[in-house]
C-alpha cells in the first residue's frame, strides 16, 4: 500500500481525530461529540487502515442505523480508496446474509418472505388477527390506535430482544404505557408470532434475530460469514439496541477487531429499545479497548458550545470532556418569556424574520418542538407570515385520517348551511372525529397521538382571527387552504418545523426551540430518572443543531388561564447572570430600529384581513407604516391598529 495515500489520509485532522484513525486495529471506542466530525473520523480510520495494510477494505463490515448513513459512508470511503468496504444497516447486512444462506434457517422458501411493515398491508392484517383473537373480539370492531400501539410494543420488545414471556416484566421496568394492558400485548405477541410461523414469514425485525440464531446454531455458516469479515464497525453505537447488539456478537464471535462511535450525550432512543450502556460499558467488556474522546466542535460557535456544555455539566448518564468551539464567537443564545402561545407564536414568526432580513437563507433555519402536535400552530403562523415551512420528516398534518375526517365533516356542514356558526360547526365535527376536550387518553399511545393531532386543531382554529371564524364556510376555506399548502412544494429554500427526535444528525446556521416549558420539555410523561436523564439529553441534542444562532421561547400562560413554567433547561441557555427577555432578544434582531416597532408583526407577503377592505396580502412595511394590496379594493397604505389583522 502507498505510505503517501495513507498519510494524506491524516491530512486536515485534528489531533484527537488522528488519534482515533491511528489506533490499533481494535478495540476502539470513539467517543464524539456534537459536531467533531464523526463521520469523518470513521470512514478516515477505515481508509487508513486500510491503505496502511492493517485491515484490508474487503474484510471490513460498517454497519449503521439508517440506509442515508452507510450511504455516506459508502461514498466518503470510495473517494478515500476504500471502495471495497461494506457499509450496511444491521437490517441490511443481515437480510443480504439470510438470502444467500437460507437453507440454513430451516424456513420454507427459497428466502425471506417479509410481511409489509411500511405499508400496513399484510403486516397489520397479522397483528389485528393476533390482537382479535387475544381481546375475543371480531378484528372489524378493533380501533386502529389499538392495533398500532401493538405494532409499537412488538417492534420495542424485538429490540430488546424478548420474547412474550419477557415482555410484561421488561415492559413494567421500563415504564411502558401503551394503549393496551401488558398481558395483552403478550398474548398477541404469542399468536402473532405463531400464526408468521405457520406461514412462514418474517416481519422487519425477524431479521436480525433469524440471523443471529442462523450463526449460533450452523458453524458452517457461522464460518464463511465471519471469514469473509474480520473486521467491524458501528456507528452510531449509543442507539444499538440488544437485537442489534446479539447480531453483532454473533458476527465476532470472541473476536475484538471492533471500533464503535457514538455520543452518550445523544442517546435519545431508549424508547425504541436502544440501550445506551453499550457504549458507556464498552470498556468494561474489553478492559484492553483503546478510547478516543472527540472533542473539537467544528459545527457550533463557542457560545452554543458552552450552552451545551452547561446542559450537560455534572451529569453522570453523560459523562465525558467538555466540548471546546472551534468556529469563534457568535451571539449567545437568549431565552424568550411569552404570555401565552399566540404569543409565543408571533415571536418564533418575528425571529424567523429576523434572521431571514439578516440574510440566513430559510433552509438554514430551523424552529424545533418535543411533539408532533406542536407544529400545527408553529407552521401555521409562519405560513400566515409569508414563510415558506416545510415539515421535517415530509409528512402532512391535514393528512392524518382524523384531521382529514374532521375537515370532510365541516367541508358537508359547510354545503348544507354555510352561514352556520364555525366553532359550534367545528365542535360538533371534532366529536364525531372521537375528540373530548376533557378526556385525553391515558398514556402515550396512538389514541393519544390521535387527541393531541385533534387538540391541536381545535388551537390552531381557536388562534385565527374572527374574519375567518365566522362562518362554518369560511372555516372550511381556510383549512383546505392550509390541507393545499401542506402538499404544495415550499419553493427556493424554506424553513423547517420538526421534533427534536428528527432533527438529529442535521444542523442548521439557526435554530429556534419552541414550547420549551416544563411539561413540554421535559416531557410530562418522563417520570424515571432514566427517562428524566434522557429528556435532559433530548435538550442537548436541540442545541447542539445550532452552528450560530439559537433562541429558545416558551409561554408562561397555558389555554385557560393556567400558569406554565420554563423549562428547567433553559437555565443552561442563558445563565442567570445572563441578559434575556423580549427586550433583549428584540434588539438583537437585525434591521429592527425604534420607528419601525409600531408594524413589527407584519411582513412583506403576508396574510392580512382589515375589517373595511377585507382580505389583502402585504406588499411593503416601512417607518410604521403597512401597504397592503387588498385585490379589487386596491393598494392601501395604514397604519397598524386592532382593525388590520394578521391570519
Amino acid at each position: 500500500m502507498s505510505a503517501a495515500a495513507a498519510e494524506e489520509v491524516l491530512a486536515g485532522l485534528d489531533d484527537r481525530q488522528a488519534a482515533a484513525v491511528v489506533a490499533p486495529p481494535g478495540p476502539v471506542r470513539i467517543m464524539a461529540g456534537a459536531g467533531t466530525g464523526k463521520t469523518r473520523t470513521i470512514t478516515h480510520r477505515i481508509a487508513y487502515q486500510h491503505l496502511t495494510g492493517a485491515t484490508p477494505a474487503d474484510s471490513v463490515l460498517a454497519v449503521t442505523h439508517s440506509a442515508k448513513a452507510a450511504g455516506e459512508m459508502r461514498d466518503r470511503l470510495a473517494r478515500l480508496g476504500a471502495g471495497n468496504v461494506q457499509a450496511r444497516t444491521f437490517h441490511a447486512a443481515a437480510m443480504r446474509q439470510l438470502r444467500y444462506f437460507w437453507p440454513a434457517t430451516g424456513l420454507p422458501g427459497d428466502g425471506p418472505v417479509l410481511l409489509d411493515v411500511d405499508g400496513r398491508g399484510a403486516y397489520y392484517r397479522y397483528l389485528r388477527g393476533a390482537l382479535a383473537v387475544t381481546l375475543r373480539t371480531s378484528a372489524g370492531d378493533l380501533d386502529a390506535a389499538l392495533v398500532t400501539d401493538l405494532a409499537t410494543e412488538l417492534t420495542w420488545a424485538a429490540a430488546r430482544d424478548l420474547t412474550a414471556d419477557k415482555y410484561p416484566a421488561a415492559a413494567t421496568a421500563a415504564g411502558r404505557r401503551p394503549g393496551l394492558s401488558l398481558a395483552t400485548v403478550a398474548g398477541a405477541m404469542r399468536r402473532y408470532t405463531t400464526a408468521k410461523r405457520a406461514a412462514g414469514v418474517l416481519d422487519f425485525a425477524d431479521l436480525l434475530s433469524t440471523c443471529a440464531r442462523m450463526l449460533e446454531e450452523h458453524e458452517e455458516v457461522a464460518a464463511a460469514v465471519r471469514g469473509q469479515y474480520a473486521s467491524f464497525v458501528v456507528d452510531e453505537y449509543q442507539d444499538t439496541d440488544p437485537a442489534q447488539q446479539r447480531l453483532l456478537d454473533a458476527w465476532l464471535d470472541g473476536r475484538d477487531r471492533l471500533a464503535v462511535v457514538g455520543d452518550a450525550r445523544q442517546a435519545v432512543y431508549a424508547f425504541k429499545g436502544a440501550d445506551p450502556a453499550l457504549l458507556r460499558d464498552f470498556t468494561v467488556r474489553f478492559p484492553h479497548a483503546v478510547t478516543v474522546d472527540l472533542v473539537h466542535d467544528h459545527r457550533s460557535t463557542r457560545q452554543v458550545v458552552e450552552a451545551a456544555n452547561r446542559l450537560m455539566a455534572g451529569r453522570t448518564e453523560a459523562a465525558g470532556p467538555a466540548l471546546v468551539g472551534m468556529r469563534g464567537d457568535g451571539p449567545a443564545p437568549l431565552v424568550e418569556r411569552c404570555d401565552d402561545e399566540d404569543d409565543e407564536d408571533a415571536r418564533v414568526v418575528t425571529t424567523v424574520q429576523g434572521w431571514l432580513r439578516a440574510g440566513v437563507p430559510a433552509e438554514e433555519i430551523a424552529v424545533l418542538h418535543r411533539f408532533n402536535a406542536q407544529a400545527v400552530k408553529l407552521t401555521a403562523a409562519l405560513r400566515d407570515a409569508g414563510v415558506p415551512v416545510v415539515a421535517g420528516d415530509g409528512s402532512a398534518y391535514f393528512d392524518r385520517r382524523e384531521v382529514a375526517q374532521t375537515l370532510t365533516l365541516l367541508r358537508r356542514h359547510a354545503s348544507r348551511a354555510p352561514d352556520d356558526d364555525a366553532r359550534a360547526a367545528l365542535d360538533d365535527a371534532l366529536a364525531r372525529a372521537g375528540y373530548d376536550p376533557d378526556a385525553p387518553p391515558d398514556g402515550t399511545g396512538a389514541a393519544r397521538e390521535r387527541w393531541d393531532a385533534l387538540d391541536a386543531l381545535r388551537a390552531l382554529v381557536a388562534s385565527l382571527p374572527a374574519a375567518l371564524t365566522r362562518t362554518v364556510r369560511t372555516l372550511s376555506v381556510d383549512l383546505d387552504r392550509r390541507a393545499a399548502e401542506d402538499h404544495a412544494p415550499p419553493g427556493r429554500g424554506a424553513v423547517t418545523v420538526t421534533t427534536i427526535h428528527k432533527a438529529k444528525g442535521l444542523e442548521w446556521d439557526a435554530c429556534l426551540l419552541a414550547r420549551a416549558t416544563a411539561g413540554s420539555l421535559p416531557s410530562v410523561y418522563a417520570t424515571t430518572g432514566a427517562e428524566l436523564a434522557e429528556e435532559r439529553r433530548l435538550a442537548y441534542v436541540a442545541v447542539t443543531r445550532a452552528r450560530r444562532h439559537l433562541v429558545a421561547t416558551w409561554a408562561a400562560g397555558r389555554p385557560g388561564g393556567r400558569p406554565a413554567r420554563p423549562s428547567p433547561y433553559l437555565d443552561a441557555l442563558a445563565p442567570a447572570d445572563a441578559p434575556r427577555g423580549r427586550d433583549v432578544a428584540r434588539a438583537a434582531l437585525p434591521g429592527r430600529g425604534a420607528g419601525d416597532r409600531a408594524g413589527a408583526r407584519f411582513t412583506a407577503g403576508q396574510r392580512v384581513t382589515h375589517d373595511r377592505h377585507g382580505l389583502g396580502r402585504v406588499v411593503d412595511v416601512r417607518a410604521g407604516r403597512v401597504t397592503v394590496d387588498f385585490g379589487s379594493d386596491g393598494r392601501r397604505t395604514l397604519t397598524p391598529d386592532g382593525r388590520l389583522v394578521a391570519l
